[in-house]
């Protein structure tokens, strides 16, 4: 298996076919993550769509993987094994002004005792490749415009809800770890939940 570090070249020459993901989910990692939130933290059900500082957001997709399939090679697709987290959501810009990459929503992961994962930074770029119609990984969302993103974890398989944050201002200090200042909200994961088994259903992450 290929280490996802020695694939960045090839992103960066464009070639995207769109990554396929197989069923069901390595290590998790803590984020470089601080929140400075302005916004109420509330919890929504999974289906429920959610506006904060002109930004929607409509969640379609949320499942385990156990495997990323890179097709951009052409006939000799490279694989990605491991335990992986994958969301899917629409989100829209209903401001009258471009929302540039700085200021788009940022999502974690949120465990049933509080701990925070990032997405696997290299690998969500793999599984949102140049699409026809689709705004480019990074580039401005304009405004009244729709955007879909796929945002894959590396966690172990276990009950999570999703943190959305959507940046005011951002700051990175020496050390790496990144503020975000701004608005944010909990999202019920229920797809995930439901495809565990009842044992570990139970210990879903609880609305604070």
């Amino acid at each position: 298996m290929e280490n996802p570090h020695q694939r960045a070249a090839a992103r960066r020459r464009g070639r995207g076919a769109w990554a396929a993901l197989l069923f069901a989910v390595g290590v998790a990692f803590m984020p470089g993550l601080s929140t400075a939130a302005e916004g109420d933290g509330k919890n929504f059900a999974w289906g429920t769509q959610v506006t904060r500082d002109n930004v929607a957001f409509e969640f379609q997709e949320a499942r385990y993987a156990n495997l990323v399939v890179d097709s951009s090679g052409g006939e000799s697709p490279r694989q990605y094994k491991g335990d992986f987290v994958l969301l899917q959501v629409n989100i829209t810009n209903t401001a009258e002004q471009p929302l540039f990459a700085r200021f788009q929503p940022v999502f974690r992961l949120i465990d049933a005792k509080g701990a925070l994962y990032e997405p696997h930074e290299l690998l969500t770029k793999l599984v949102n490749p140049p699409q026809e119609g689709q705004v480019p990984f990074g580039d401005p969302l304009a405004a009244g415009q729709s955007m879909q993103r796929r945002v894959l974890f590396s966690v172990p398989k276990q009950p999570y809800r999703a943190v959305v944050i959507v940046p005011r201002s951002t700051e990175k200090a020496d050390d790496g770890v990144v503020t975000y200042a701004g608005p944010y909200f909990f999202y019920d994961l229920a797809p995930l939940r439901s495809s565990l088994p009842a044992r570990s259903a139970r210990t879903a992450p609880k609305n604070p």
